[in-house]
């Protein structure tokens, strides 16, 4: 279900972007749009996002990854742990992710940063997991984060998963240039984050929402959707068995971008902004090695 996805303009723009979820190293991904960024965005007629990859797309597209990152860095503090039970007994949660992250969302929101995804030509669509009716959000929670866990360690050149909707987790798509306040544009992409304990259960417009990876972490097929679609960028967050991503990285009419090896950050990894700064420029370099096959995706 889309919820008011604005129409495509006119022009060549024939060609999606999806962005992975997968925390931290979802900013591979913001280091091959540095290097591409200038050669996609006038082609662009849809992008798709979930998770991490959620707030990259905002990074880019509100004009705020400058003062964003050092915003992050300045907010995470001195931070040298990214979980301890001592907060459980202050009445706190065991990781301080879901705060700092919020504040970076609105940061990045601020000063024209919303306004200017509002104004972007063509849907941004942020995925979202639905719970099944019969499933409290707690327990949903955590018994659909552990199927994702266990599928991706039983299938590791699964691209796209399948668990989620086996179990009855429903996709919830809305459109982020729809949101209307800063807070509003956070709420989206934390419930599009939600990933306990780390980030809280997610809420957006009344409904309690889960990490949109349990419907499909690399949601490719909402940009596919979108009339008038012919090609897809897909950045991939982390690296897979050669077969699996087709020949040249190439599937059907889809690119997929994947690194060559493990980014140097680990997913929440907050005490190291080091290891971020490297994982975007890792995406920087390896953007490179895929600019021919770039070249005749936009060709269509």
């Amino acid at each position: 279900m889309i919820h008011r996805v604005h129409p495509l303009s006119n022009g060549r723009r024939n060609i999606g972007l999806t962005l992975a979820g997968g925390g931290n190293r979802a900013f591979f991904g913001l280091g091959v749009l540095h290097r591409w960024g200038e050669r996609l965005r006038p082609r662009l007629g849809a992008m798709s996002c979930c998770s991490a990859g959620a707030a990259v797309a905002v990074l880019w597209l509100s004009g705020r990854e400058v003062p964003t990152r050092a915003f992050w860095g300045a907010r995470r503090g001195g931070m040298t742990k990214n979980f301890s039970w001592l907060r459980i007994l202050r009445g706190q949660s065991p990781a301080p992710h879901g705060a700092i992250y919020r504040d970076t969302l609105l940061c990045a929101a601020a000063e024209g940063g919303l306004e200017r995804i509002q104004q972007v030509e063509f849907p941004v669509l942020v995925l979202a997991a639905g719970f099944a009716r019969v499933m409290p959000a707690p327990l949903g929670a955590a018994v659909g984060l552990a199927a994702y866990n266990v599928e991706k360690r039983l299938r590791p050149a699964m691209v796209h998963p399948s668990y989620g909707r086996r179990m009855g987790f429903v996709p919830r798509l809305f459109d982020a240039r729809t949101c209307t306040s800063p807070d509003e544009l956070a709420d989206l992409v934390i419930a599009s984050s939600s990933t306990p304990p780390f980030t809280p259960i997610g809420r957006f417009r009344g409904e309690a929402l889960l990490d949109g990876g349990m419907i499909d972490n690399v949601p490719a097929y909402a940009a596919d959707e979108v009339p008038g679609i012919l090609g897809n960028v897909v950045l991939l967050t982390r690296p897979y068995p050669r077969d699996a991503l087709g020949p040249g990285n190439t599937v059907g009419t889809r690119l997929y971008v994947a690194p060559s090896r493990p980014v140097p950050i680990e997913r929440w990894d907050y005490t190291r902004p080091d290891l971020l700064d490297a994982t975007i420029a890792m995406g920087e370099r390896e953007a490179a090695d895929h600019d021919t096959s770039l070249a005749r995706l936009l060709a269509v």
